[in-house]
C-alpha cells in the first residue's frame, strides 16, 4: 500500500495534513497540530476514525470514531498533536458495533505507550506506522473487512435480494447505502465548491434536486453553507 501526496494546509488553530492511502481498506491517514487552543469542525463521514493525540504535557490518549450524520465540533489545545486513519465503511472493528457507536466515540485504553483494543495490547502507533499498524490489526482480527458489502458499495449488489443487502449493508457499516450515498454525494458537491464550481452547477452535477436541497445536504453534514464554503476556499 502506498500513500498519495494529498493535502496540507494551515489554518488559524495550526497544520493539518490529509493523505488517501492506495488500499482497499483504508481511505486516508491524517495529522493536525495545534498552535492555539481551538475548535475545528469535522464533517459526516460514514468511516471508522481510528485516532491518537499526543497531550502538551506528553500524556497519550486514543479513540474510535464512529460514522456520523451530522457534523461535529472537536476542541484542540496548543501544543497537541493528533493523528489518525479512517478506515472504509466495510471495514467493522469486532470488539465494537459500529450502530452503537453511531455519531460518538469509544475512547482506548493507553498505557505506557501500549493501546487496548478488541482485548489485545498493541503499540501506540505514530504517523508514519499507521498503514503498516492497520495491517497488524487485521493480523489479530481486530479489524474484518466485509468484501461483499465493498461490492455492494461500488455498484455490484449481484447475488442477493435487496432486503439482504440494506441488512448487511447496515449490520456491517451502521448506516443505510442511502445514507452513504447522501454522504458521498455531499462530500462530492464540497470539493467541486472548493475548486470554484458555482452552486446551481454543483447541485446539478451532483444530483440534487436543485441549490436549496445542496444547501440543506451542506448544512446538514458539512456544517457550512455553499456560499460560505466558496467565501472559504
Amino acid at each position: 500500500m502506498t500513500i498519495d501526496s494529498g493535502d496540507g494546509w494551515q489554518h488559524e488553530g495550526g497544520l493539518y495534513e490529509e493523505h488517501r492511502v492506495d488500499s482497499l481498506h483504508i481511505e486516508s491517514v491524517w495529522q493536525a497540530r495545534a498552535v492555539r487552543d481551538e475548535r475545528y469542525l469535522v464533517p459526516a463521514v460514514e468511516y471508522w476514525d481510528l485516532w491518537f493525540a499526543r497531550q502538551p504535557d506528553g500524556r497519550e490518549v486514543a479513540g474510535l470514531s464512529g460514522p456520523t450524520l451530522g457534523h461535529r465540533w472537536v476542541r484542540s489545545a496548543v501544543g497537541e498533536h493528533s493523528w489518525g486513519v479512517q478506515l472504509r465503511a466495510h471495514v467493522a472493528v469486532t470488539a465494537a458495533s459500529k450502530r452503537l457507536v453511531l455519531g460518538g466515540e469509544q475512547r482506548l485504553p493507553v498505557e505506557d505507550g501500549w493501546i487496548g483494543i478488541a482485548e489485545h495490547r498493541v503499540r501506540l502507533p505514530e504517523y508514519d506506522d499507521l498503514v503498516g499498524f492497520v495491517e497488524r490489526l487485521f493480523e489479530l482480527d481486530v479489524l474484518r473487512a466485509d468484501e461483499d458489502v465493498h461490492r455492494a458499495l461500488t455498484g455490484d449488489d449481484t447475488g442477493y435480494s435487496e432486503r439482504h443487502w440494506q441488512r448487511r449493508v447496515r449490520e456491517t457499516t451502521g448506516l443505510t447505502r442511502k445514507q452513504i450515498s447522501q454522504l458521498e454525494r455531499a462530500r462530492e458537491a464540497f470539493t467541486l465548491l472548493l475548486e470554484g464550481v458555482p452552486p446551481a452547477e454543483c447541485a446539478a452535477r451532483c444530483g440534487f434536486s436543485d441549490q436549496a436541497h445542496l444547501t440543506r445536504s451542506l448544512g446538514a453534514f458539512h456544517g457550512q453553507t455553499p456560499a460560505r464554503i466558496l467565501a472559504g476556499r
